[in-house]
């Protein structure tokens, strides 16, 4: 039997081939493992902080505890805005263990906290959570009520109150475009509390509990928490006297009311010698406890007629109106209160002097334009510098232009700081562009030249227009304004304090002191006189500038009526500026509505500031008379006491012994008033009505007063007081009143001075 031959078996060598495959997988094995271990450095090593902040993050449940907010004070440490302590309901689910201590707290405590009663009850079935806030920002009130209910029900472990802080004023509407207000998180959103959020915010504190992978808190045993405290912010002690703001915005407030000013308007005051803002007052305004009501009454009507979004974007509108600060934001064209600043530079540039003189036709013609002064069609005739910023002279200042130059003019309007902002430290001051006013180029065209001469067809603002005019008073020097004083650590320690800062001379003592004289004489004699005030030397100029632009546009004729001016005239302390935008009454120039709002807030607050009076002799003999006490004595020794007073008298009854006295002892009572000695019980209700004095001469109010035997005090009353007429008064007319009441009725002067 034939075999087979066992076949023979051979091994076959690598080939080259075979080795650079092994080569290639070797090489892509070593370059995974080494980048495995570049990852591995990389993580651990570059990237170890990042990934162990997330860890953390992970691992960590952290909430935060709000800081409170720094105070913010006016000059005299009265709270303007503080945070005041509320507080965080916080609740653990995971220490509740049975379901009827989860339904008791979502029935009780839903009711209590007026919260959600099914939200608060999903909330306690988070069980493996330490940290549910239950309501935020409860009042002290509850929160004890709260306590009580969490010690009688023996939940200590599940609920915590940990303190929170909000915002409030406790001034309601003062200053409230100057404070701003601030959001539900405390941050600032508006004014000073949001240009200061970070020195008012302070830094906010933490509460970190452990947790698993799964975002719940970690098993009791492991359970770990830290407390990191809040650092309080820094506070403000601010420039604004709360006491002057009162001033201007009440008087500012009754002007916006009688004069139906449809666009708000506006007060400054203003330390001349160091630009300290003491007053910044803005009618409409808000409520910062409630920024988000609106409170015109005319627009909450024109918003319910409204409804969707039309509604909405006039809603945000009209918000947006309230909360903006307009003696920092509106423009406007600032009329014959301009042709201050014309003068200064005609007088510094000696293009004029104190005994030039000027003729007035009634409007002069420049170019193919016949430029019309506020008297035409009669016209002041020859008049010297004085008289023409007295007169406000339209076709005087289109001359004093054209001699300086459109050269010389702007550099003057950039001097005083026309172009550009003022620096203020405050929310919302308005760009400055050169739309808004004449370049230098374009002031070589006459009538441009002539119309900016006497303050129309540009545009400034209300704090440009008050830092300008201090710089006309205090000397020639342009001071940086601002409104905060001093910034106060949270122990009440000083950080920084504010220095005064010159910008720039802009004219000599001189030019300032030759202004300070004929502004003085402008409210002496000119259309300045309303805001006359005995005493106190005031200076100042009157404006009522036409709306060109906005005219033409929308087919009406409104203005804004200015008054500016300081006091007192020969050493000056403080300037304000009084703007009422588109009056809608008949009468409606600067001169007589916007400078009585002028006189009436500095003659209350000019002797609270310490600025002491200097009486003349006249002003003396005028002066009103503090009513002696001459109750319970003899009726004869009561008459001795009011002859040697100045003051008259009527006996009421057959007494011997006064009983009672009309005006009662220390009242104002004007130099030769009548007190009424009452001297019998049976005569003390005896009464007389109050006449309506409005639209009557000085002689008219007195002869009516005498006739229902009262008195009058007569306020607003310059040297020329046959000229004035009664504008309102303290008691209404028709009330009745007991005989020798002091009435006091405030003057104007009717002058249709621009």
């Amino acid at each position: 039997m034939a075999y087979r031959e066992k076949e023979k078996v051979t091994t076959k060598a690598p080939t080259r081939q075979m080795w650079r495959r092994s080569v290639i997988v070797l090489v892509l094995m070593l370059l995974f493992c080494i980048s495995i271990l570049g990852k591995l450095s990389l993580i651990q090593i570059v990237e170890a902080d990042y990934w162990r902040e997330k860890a953390v993050g992970q691992q960590m449940s952290d909430s935060t505890i709000s800081p409170k907010r720094g105070t913010i004070y006016d000059s005299k440490m009265m709270v303007l805005a503080q945070s005041a302590t509320v507080w965080t309901v916080i609740m653990s689910p995971y220490n509740i263990k049975q379901e009827s201590t989860r339904n008791k707290i979502a029935d009780e405590l839903s009711k209590l906290l007026d919260v959600d009663r099914e939200k608060l009850y999903k909330k306690t079935l988070k069980t493996n959570s330490q940290y549910e806030v239950v309501k935020a920002k409860i009042e002290y009130p509850l929160a004890k009520t709260l306590s009580q209910w969490i010690d009688d029900n023996k939940l200590g472990t599940v609920f915590r109150i940990i303190e929170d802080y909000k915002r409030y004023y406790p001034m309601n509407n003062l200053a409230s475009a100057i404070l701003g207000f601030t959001g539900t998180d405390n941050n600032g959103l508006y004014g000073l509390e949001a240009y200061y959020e970070k020195t008012l915010a302070g830094k906010p504190g933490r509460i970190v509990t452990a947790k698993n992978g799964w975002g719940d808190d970690l098993d009791i045993k492991l359970r770990f928490e830290k407390t990191i405290g809040a650092q309080d912010g820094n506070s403000l002690m601010l420039t604004i006297d709360s006491t002057v703001q009162y001033y201007a915005e009440k008087y500012l407030e009754i002007a916006v009311k009688e004069n139906m000013t449809s666009n708000r308007g506006a007060v400054i005051i203003m330390d001349v010698n160091t630009g300290a803002i003491i007053a910044m007052a803005t009618k409409g305004d808000f409520d910062p406890n409630e920024p988000m009501v609106i409170v015109d009454p005319g627009e909450q009507e024109k918003l319910a007629l409204l409804a969707g979004d039309e509604k909405s974007a006039a809603v945000k509108k009209a918000l947006e109106k309230q909360w903006t600060n307009k003696p920092i934001s509106d423009y406007y064209d600032p009329g014959s209160v301009y042709k201050t600043f014309t003068l200064a530079a005609a007088l510094e540039e000696g293009v004029v002097t104190e005994n030039s003189h000027f003729y007035c036709k009634g409007g002069l013609q420049v170019g193919d334009r016949f430029i019309k002064c506020h008297k035409y069609p009669l016209s002041h005739g020859s008049q010297n510098l004085a008289q023409a910023i007295s007169n406000s002279c339209n076709p005087a200042f289109i001359e004093i232009g054209q001699k300086l130059g459109g050269s010389l003019f702007f550099k003057y309007f950039t001097g005083f700081g026309f172009n550009g902002r003022t620096g203020v430290d405050m929310l919302g001051e308005s760009k400055v562009t050169e739309s808004l006013y004449f370049s230098e180029k374009n002031l070589e065209n006459v009538i441009n030249l002539s119309v900016a001469s006497f303050g129309q067809n540009f545009k400034v603002t209300p704090i440009q227009i008050i830092t300008a005019m201090s710089a006309i008073a205090n000397g020639g020097k342009l001071m940086q304004p601002y409104v905060v004083q001093q910034i106060l650590d949270s122990n009440g320690n000083v950080i920084s304090n504010t220095e005064p800062i010159v910008k720039r001379q802009v004219i000599s003592k001189e030019t300032s002191k030759k202004i300070s004289t004929m502004l003085e004489n402008s409210v002496r004699n000119g259309g300045g006189k309303n805001a006359y005030i005995p005493g106190y030397r005031m200076a100042g100029k009157t404006g009522t500038s036409e709306k060109t632009d906005q005219n033409i546009k929308n087919k009406t004729n409104d203005v804004v009526a200015s008054f500016a001016g300081y006091a007192p005239a020969d050493d000056p302390k403080y300037a304000i500026l009084v703007l009422l935008d588109e009056p809608q009454v008949s009468i409606r120039y600067g001169g007589t509505i916007s400078a009585p709002v002028g006189q009436r807030i500095m003659a209350e607050a000019l002797p609270y500031l310490g600025v002491e009076p200097k009486y003349t002799d006249e002003e003396k003999a005028a002066m009103d008379r503090t009513t002696p006490n001459v109750t319970g004595k003899k009726v004869s020794v009561a008459q001795t006491m009011l002859k040697n007073s100045d003051l008259k008298y009527q006996v009421v009854g057959s007494g011997e012994t006064v009983i009672k006295q009309v005006p009662a002892k220390g009242e104002s009572i004007p130099r030769y008033g009548t007190v009424v000695l009452y001297t019998e019980e049976g005569t003390l209700s005896q009464t007389t009505t109050v006449p309506d004095f409005k639209g009557m001469t000085m002689n008219q109010a007195n002869i009516a007063a005498a006739n229902h035997k009262i008195n009058i005090q007569m306020n607003g009353l310059g040297m020329s007081s046959s000229e004035a007429k009664a504008s309102t008064q303290s008691i209404e007319a028709g009330k009745k009143v007991p005989l020798g009441t002091v009435v006091k009725v405030n003057f104007v002067y009717e002058d249709r001075i621009e």
